[in-house]
């Protein structure tokens, strides 16, 4: 028996935004609780050539809502593009559900039968990767979505928010 590839994509989003959320939801009490301005938590960072923790956020959801698009047959210069908004706790929660309604809408049988389809990625200047859509999601996005998922988790952890494995696993 296989799993369908539209099952391991979304269901692995999903899950994923759930924790996300969680995580999120956690950290806005924790401002709240201890009177510390969102910004301070939204541009945290572990290192200075790092992203901020809001910008992990931002990137993950446009490119779970590019993944779907990719997976649904859109070519490369026809890909959604998201702006990278969302100051707020309110603002990226909100941006985490309406990507995950993108990613739950996309057709599994499109996703399912475009799994040997061949995915041109850009990677760098002047530079591709060609993945087939297989390949594309469980060695190229499902790594890119928990790696942001975890990454975020670790900034706002760092910072005293109690998060723990179920927050972060969207139990």
């Amino acid at each position: 028996m296989t799993t369908a590839l539209s099952h391991i994509f979304k269901s692995s989003t999903a899950q994923a935004f759930r924790g996300l959320t969680n995580i999120l939801e956690k950290a806005k009490a924790r401002a709240e609780a201890t009177n510390s301005p969102e910004e301070a938590f939204m541009e945290n960072r572990l290192f200075p050539d790092m992203h901020e923790m809001k910008w992990q956020v931002q990137m993950i959801t446009e490119f779970a809502v590019r993944g779907a698009a990719r997976m649904s047959g859109v070519a490369t210069d026809d890909l959604p593009s998201l702006p990278m908004e969302g100051d707020t706790f309110d603002a990226l929660i909100a941006r985490i559900a309406e990507c995950g309604q993108t990613v739950a809408e996309a057709d599994d049988a499109t996703i399912d039968g475009n799994e040997t389809m061949m995915i041109s990625m850009p990677i760098g200047p002047d530079q591709t990767m060609d993945l087939d859509g297989k390949t594309y999601v469980l060695s190229f996005f499902l790594p890119n979505l928990f790696f942001h998922v975890t990454t975020t988790y670790s900034l706002l952890r760092m910072q005293g928010v109690a998060v723990g494995k179920k927050d972060y696993m969207g139990m």
